[in-house]
């Protein structure tokens, strides 16, 4: 039966799904994922907006083989070829940029599934990198926990650190960027026809409901957190979540 068939009618399964087939996707391709710090707490009444930085496309697979969540995704997704098939049943949330601004309706319907009580992922960089560095943070969506202090915000950081269970070099890292003027289908048959891969996702301590007052300021605060979490990552520290600079005061 398709998929599409399965959630139209039993609504319950559409977050269920989805994990199940990026869990086989991973174990297929051997892909092992290592998870460290907490993950963000499921059936809250007014969900959580996960923010992580962004390397590739296989980033939605990696996440999504963990916990049961929607996407943020650009409107452009929809029309790629099996993939904008797969963001939709994926419940992903599609974005349409204006002149680099989002419209509020966008912002309502994020707000709308938090209300519900949803994980949420955002990449807030608003672009993918090669995976080196986080670039900054852009604060559009951030305008949502800004006025609802009950919505969870939380930050996690992503590396792809390992191919044959040996650490991979910085040239290495930055094959599994998708970035510049990259075509999806050569950079998919790289990550599937490579060697097994280990991938590192470092769950923050959510951040303070005070911090959320402002967008600006939290886009800042989680930057700093996702960034230390890659750093540590990059330089072989242990994987103890790193204490922010919020509670060190």
């Amino acid at each position: 039966m398709p998929p599409q068939l399965v959630l139209m009618h039993v609504p319950r399964w559409r977050f269920a799904l989805p994990l199940v087939f990026f869990r086989l996707m991973l174990a297929l391709l051997s892909v092992r994922v290592s998870v460290t710090g907490p993950l963000p707490e499921r059936g809250r009444k007014s969900g959580t907006l996960l923010v992580a930085n962004h390397v590739s496309w296989f980033d939605i697979a990696l996440i999504g083989s963990v916990l049961p969540v929607g996407f943020m995704a650009k409107s452009e997704v929809k029309k790629w070829p099996l993939f904008g098939q797969l963001a939709w049943l994926n419940n992903t949330l599609f974005v349409t940029r204006r002149r680099g601004r989002h419209t509020l309706h966008e912002s309502d319907a994020l707000a709308a599934r938090l209300a519900k009580g949803e994980i949420v992922v955002l990449f807030a960089e608003g672009t993918s990198s090669d995976g080196l560095r986080v670039l900054p943070f852009k604060s559009s969506f951030l305008s949502v926990p800004e006025g609802n202090g009950d919505i969870c915000v939380q930050a996690m950081s992503l590396a792809y650190t390992r191919r044959h269970n040996m650490a991979l070099g910085r040239r290495q890292r930055m094959a599994y960027g998708w970035i510049g003027d990259m075509t999806l289908v050569p950079h998919f048959l790289a990550i599937f026809a490579g060697p097994p891969l280990g991938v590192d996702l470092i769950f923050h301590q959510a951040v303070p409901h005070h911090l959320a007052s402002d967008r600006k300021v939290l886009a800042q605060a989680l930057h700093r957190q996702v960034s230390h979490g890659l750093d540590g990552v990059m330089r072989g520290a242990p994987h103890p979540v790193p204490v922010p600079d919020f509670e060190r005061s």
